[in-house]
């Protein structure tokens, strides 16, 4: 069967989603040390209407996979290349990154270098994705590709499945939450894959069908008709909503202590969460067009196209620029300290990457296949502006 089109505005959305993580990594201090600042409101919506980095990529993850995999034959051979590729390209950096924040937070902490310590410790956090604060993304990522394959099975068997996939996930992640609160009371629920279940099933559904409701997902001009402007407003009227909400609750709690049931963190989040990446599709679709012409868009492109080796290497960044905290000074002072954590966290994670994954053949095993998506992206000539409709012909 022919491959489907490619979608390069894909990465698009990545360059965004790893924008919102950079700006929540940048600010999670603010959100504790800056209570008193009259700014406290913009720090906090910063930090929490930004949330939808790790969400995001793991949709992405589910929608590229199913987009590609769902209409072609089920083959051990397809398999074992799959497998091969995530294990060079996923685990191996994972691996890596682990033991280097390992070693760091085992030198922060003052520890003995004594490898009969060492090694049941980092063993444990790597079992759980704990070595640092931010691996576990890439610790459930590893999860869901295990469970890929099975997922995949079972909705080309059962097509009702797969139509009914968001029902379904959604249904699977909230037995998670409340078994989890009643009974196993799973530490670090935020690691395990069935806490992200409703995002992957709805990327897969996506994936799956992209083709037919690409006219009532992308706002173009050549789309409009009353009831997809109205489906349009809607949507974007609950996200927002939504988004404001999850906000609210997190500035009540933290600045009045205000006490909220788990289950109505876990629904807004779910809600603007999921909607986020709908809303993100539908902007790189609006823009995406001028990716060529654009230097901006051009630019926000090659963010996503580095996005797991920035993802990977920021928190190095942040360490090292936290290692130099202002000495009183003023507010303002203080306000451009926070800034400068994310312009640093950005700037020089993006040169890093991009110049390893230039000028060095190893720099896959730290960044994963960023390398060779970098070189694909600068071998694909611009191609002429189509529809937003239309998916382009590159990905």
């Amino acid at each position: 069967m022919e491959r489907r089109a490619k979608l390069t505005e894909i990465d698009i959305i990545r360059g965004i989603a790893i924008l919102g993580v950079l700006m929540v990594h940048s600010t999670s201090f603010a959100t504790v040390d800056m209570k008193e600042a009259s700014l406290y409101g913009v720090y906090n919506f910063l930090n929490i209407f930004f949330k939808i980095g790790t969400t995001s990529f793991i949709l992405l993850s589910s929608f590229v996979l199913f987009y590609n995999y769902y209409p072609q034959p089920l083959t051990v051979q397809r398999f074992k290349k799959f497998y091969r590729n995530r294990l060079m390209y996923i685990l191996v950096p994972y691996l890596l990154f682990s033991a280097l924040y390992f070693a760091l937070r085992w030198y922060q902490n003052g520890a003995a270098w004594d490898l009969s310590l060492m090694w049941p410790s980092f063993r444990d956090k790597i079992l759980t994705g704990q070595a640092y604060t931010h691996l576990y993304f890439v610790f459930i990522s590893i999860q869901l590709y295990l469970l890929f394959p099975i997922l995949l099975f079972l909705f080309k068997r059962f097509r009702w499945l797969a139509a009914s996939a968001v029902i379904v996930g959604v249904g699977l992640q909230w037995a998670f939450f409340l078994y989890n609160r009643e009974y196993w009371q799973v530490t670090n629920r935020g690691s395990w894959s069935p806490t992200y279940f409703g995002q992957y099933f709805l990327g897969a559904w996506l994936g799956i069908y992209f083709d037919r409701i690409k006219s009532w997902l992308i706002i173009a001009k050549e789309n409009m008709t009353k009831s997809k402007v109205i489906a349009w407003v809607s949507l974007w009227a609950v996200w927002l909503a939504s988004g404001i909400a999850y906000v609210t609750i997190f500035y009540n709690q933290r600045m009045y202590q205000t006490v909220y049931h788990n289950a109505l963190y876990d629904g807004l989040w779910d809600i603007y969460t999921m909607l986020t990446s709908i809303i993100l599709i539908q902007i790189a679709f609006l823009i995406g067009g001028r990716m060529y012409s654009s230097f901006w868009v051009g630019r926000l492109r090659h963010l996503g196209i580095v996005s797991f080796g920035v993802y990977l290497f920021h928190p190095l960044v942040l360490l090292v620029y936290r290692k130099f905290p202002l000495q009183g000074g003023g507010t303002m002072i203080h306000h451009a300290w926070y800034a400068g954590g994310f312009l640093c966290a950005l700037v020089i994670s993006w040169i890093v990457v991009t110049i390893l994954s230039r000028m060095t053949n190893w720099s896959w095993l730290l960044f994963g296949s960023v390398p060779a998506q970098m070189r694909a992206a600068t071998q694909r000539k611009p191609v002429i502006e189509t529809p937003a409709a239309t998916p382009s012909a590159t990905a």
